[in-house]
């Protein structure tokens, strides 16, 4: 849009109507050295490095026009090209200046200027326009053919002009800028030469297009021109590396050459480059970039060919481009004659590359948005089908440990059943056989057995962890063989907190342990009362439960290894309890210390843990 937008500038450069172009002038110099050269007509454009290379000084052009606009309008000039600090007098009046003449300005030269003429000024016949041009050698000195007229008109032409030659060079500049500021970053993130070197050449190219739209910095001349030829040559390395890094061009003597180049831009290419005004130098600089860019351009058709792509075709055909406008103004400046072509299309060379690359960022991030939303889905694919797998694997874990549980259970009840209530049917069993049992014995041994039944089955109901259930039943269970043993028995149970950890197992270890505790004080205690107590003890955070009698007691040291407290043992420390007995001539107690909370380990009670025997 720029490259066409300069072109219709371009094409309405052409002068106006109403306008005249002075292009017959008469030249008198005063070099810096004192010598005086006499004034001597001529036709302008005058070239004043062609003619006196090497020498500066001041030049005083001399043009005589006629007014071709009404007296009372103001009339305007033109000037396209005062190659340096310059002065404008009509009729001897000073009416337009540029710098300085004693320190001529080579980025002067670069705009046009539109200068007003007062209606006063201007005569009907004969007037004389002085121009005086402070000249530096080597600087493209001189004065194109100037434009008088309607100051509308003329205007009109100046700004066309301007928009060519300064507006659209700071557009371009500014493109350079963002996309090589851009690509700069993205080097310095990802260290990819690519977008190093392309960010350099936008940036260099944006330093050499300082030259069109500022006006003299704060430097000397001298530094200027070095710098803007610096940056021009570290532009063409540095784009024509990006350009073979893209098309993958494998010409290693290639590769070296150009890098060589870059090497030679600062320290002695760019300061031959800043004397391009000189008969010597210019010709040689200039076929030193035309070679570059043909050879360039032929690798990367080749390259393209080679390897097509739409980057490499894309790519390929922006050098070409490129190329087609360096050479029609390399055409125009050194075939031609036209030393001075103002309206140069090279300028804007870097315009094509910035959409390409521009282009480029946004395809390779689309692709790069793309490959990656194509691996997210991949991997929510394959999540997804690991989901399933572990879904799959977790339901067979989930059913092997409910068999294995069952198997637990199952094997747990067949334990109960066969050390509670086998032995017992066994004993009843071995009484019969040998004929010496009475029937009231025999009796309370199957009576024995069918409580240990219904014990193991009570102990399979949800309890909901309420302890006093669990003692109330055990009450109602064991109560008629407890008055058959001829014990009173006392029932002191408080109101007591629901546990919720407590599991059905639990239960059945805890029922047992009683069990166990009042088996032994009808066997063995030869007691005539039970107390059986309960309470919650909140400060310790235990339930305590206590089997009390009046017996003969027994020594807790002496029967420490015996196989009844030790099971008793087993099953407290099952619970996540304690154990504790005391006893005495008179007196014995059974205390189990039940957990408000759980504890870590409490189902995996060991021997030894649980019993703490009191003296």
């Amino acid at each position: 849009m720029l490259l066409a937008w300069a072109c219709l500038m371009l094409s309405g450069v052409a002068a106006a109507a109403g306008t005249m172009e002075l292009a017959a002038a008469t030249r008198s110099a005063t070099l810096t050295d004192g010598t005086v050269l006499p004034a001597r007509p001529l036709t302008l454009p005058d070239y004043w490095d062609r003619e006196q290379p090497g020498k500066s000084g001041t030049l005083a052009y001399e043009l005589r026009f006629d007014r071709n606009w009404p007296a009372a309008d103001p009339g305007g000039l033109f000037v396209p090209w005062a190659g340096g600090s310059y002065e404008v007098r009509v009729n001897g009046v000073l009416i337009a200046a540029g710098g300085r003449l004693d320190a001529p300005s080579s980025a002067l030269a670069k705009r046009p200027y539109y200068v007003a003429v007062p209606p006063e000024l201007a005569r009907a016949h004969g007037n004389l326009l002085r121009i005086t041009v402070a000249a530096r050698a080597y600087a493209r000195s001189g004065l194109l053919p100037v434009t008088v007229g309607p100051a509308a008109e003329v205007r009109a032409q100046f700004e066309q002009a301007f928009r060519l030659r300064v507006v659209g060079p700071l557009i371009a500049a500014v493109l350079s800028v963002v996309l090589g500021g851009l690509a700069l970053l993205i080097w310095w993130r990802q260290r990819d030469p690519l977008f190093g070197l392309y960010g350099l050449a936008e940036v260099a190219w944006s330093v050499r297009l300082l030259d069109y739209f500022v006006d003299d910095l704060a430097i000397p001349a001298e530094l200027r021109s070095y710098i803007v030829a610096a940056a021009r040559e570290v532009f063409l390395g540095a784009i024509a590396r990006f350009c073979l890094l893209v098309i993958r061009v494998p010409w290693r003597w290639l590769h070296r050459t150009l890098n060589a180049y870059l090497w030679l831009a600062l320290p002695v290419v760019a300061p031959l480059a800043a004397m391009s005004s000189h008969p010597m130098v210019f010709p040689l600089s200039w076929l030193v970039k035309v070679g570059i860019i043909l050879t360039v351009a032929g690798a990367m058709v080749w390259g393209a060919l080679r390897r097509p792509s739409r980057e490499a075709t894309l790519l390929a055909a922006t050098v070409g481009v490129s190329a087609l406008l360096f050479l029609a103004d390399w055409i125009k400046v050194w075939l031609t004659g036209d030393y001075y072509w103002v309206h140069s299309m090279t300028r804007y060379v870097s315009v094509p590359f910035s959409v390409v690359m521009a282009w480029m960022l946004v395809e390779r991030y689309t692709s790069a948005v793309q490959s990656l939303q194509d691996a997210n889905q991949v991997l929510t694919e394959r999540v997804a089908q690991r989901e399933a797998q572990l879904r799959a694997a977790f339901a067979r874990t989930q059913k092997i440990a409910a068999e294995e549980t069952a198997l637990r259970e199952r094997g747990r009840i067949l334990r109960d059943m066969h050390d509670g209530l086998g032995s017992q049917l066994v004993t009843t069993i071995s009484m019969l056989e040998s004929g010496k049992a009475s029937s009231p014995e025999i009796a309370v041994q199957v009576r024995h057995a069918l409580d240990s039944l219904k014990l193991s089955i009570d102990a399979m109901q949800d309890t909901g962890g309420d302890l006093a259930a669990v003692l109330g039943n055990l009450r109602y269970r064991l109560g008629p063989r407890i008055a058959d043993g001829g014990l009173d028995i006392h029932w002191e149970v408080e109101r007591l907190p629901a546990l919720a950890h407590f599991t059905a197992r639990k239960v059945q270890e805890l029922q047992y342990l009683l069990l166990e505790g009042i088996t032994n004080v009808l066997q063995h205690a030869r007691a005539t009362a039970l107390t059986v107590t309960a309470h919650a003890d909140m400060d310790a955070q235990v339930i305590r439960i206590t089997l009390a009698d009046n017996g003969r007691g027994f020594d807790t040291g002496a029967t420490r290894g015996g196989r009844g407290l030790r099971n008793m043992q087993v099953r407290a420390a099952a619970i996540g309890g304690r154990l504790q007995i005391r006893s005495a001539p008179g007196s014995t107690a059974l205390t189990v210390e039940v957990p408000l909370a759980p504890g870590d380990g409490e189902e995996a009670g060991t021997d030894g843990e649980g019993l703490a025997p009191v003296a």
